[in-house]
């Protein structure tokens, strides 16, 4: 498997893949989607489609060291699913909060997890 990654002109690069950040969204939206179509699946519930929406606010002066105040990564996160199903707005809201429950991607970002970066010298 290969992934095109690149970065945005302002950040030097040619735009010609996904850049770090963009990818993370990719993989909170593929597993929060998977878990949520599995568990509707797991309860006998048919859905005709879902779709979703994910925002997310990041300052380049973490990244770029410009600003100590300023955090590296994602400050927020915002997640928006749009479920085609019979089902009333609580009984789609209840399969959201199923899909966060079971998601590892989700449960990865959403919790602190320790994180180790090693140099192999191996």
């Amino acid at each position: 498997m290969v992934f095109d990654l690149d970065e945005p002109p302002v950040l030097l690069g040619d735009n010609r893949g996904a850049n770090p950040v963009e990818y993370l969204l990719v993989a909170l939206s593929g597993c929060l989607t998977t878990s949520l179509v599995a568990h509707a699946a797991a309860r006998g519930i048919a859905l005709r489609g879902v779709k979703s929406r994910y925002e997310g606010d990041i300052d380049l002066r973490g990244f770029l060291g410009l600003s100590e105040e300023v955090p590296a990564g994602y400050r927020e996160i915002r997640v928006f699913f749009s479920i085609d199903a019979d089902l009333t707005d609580g009984q789609k809201e209840e399969l959201i909060r199923m899909a966060q429950k079971y998601s590892p991607v989700y449960n990865t970002v959403a919790k602190p997890v320790p994180v180790s970066v090693l140099l192999d010298r191996g």
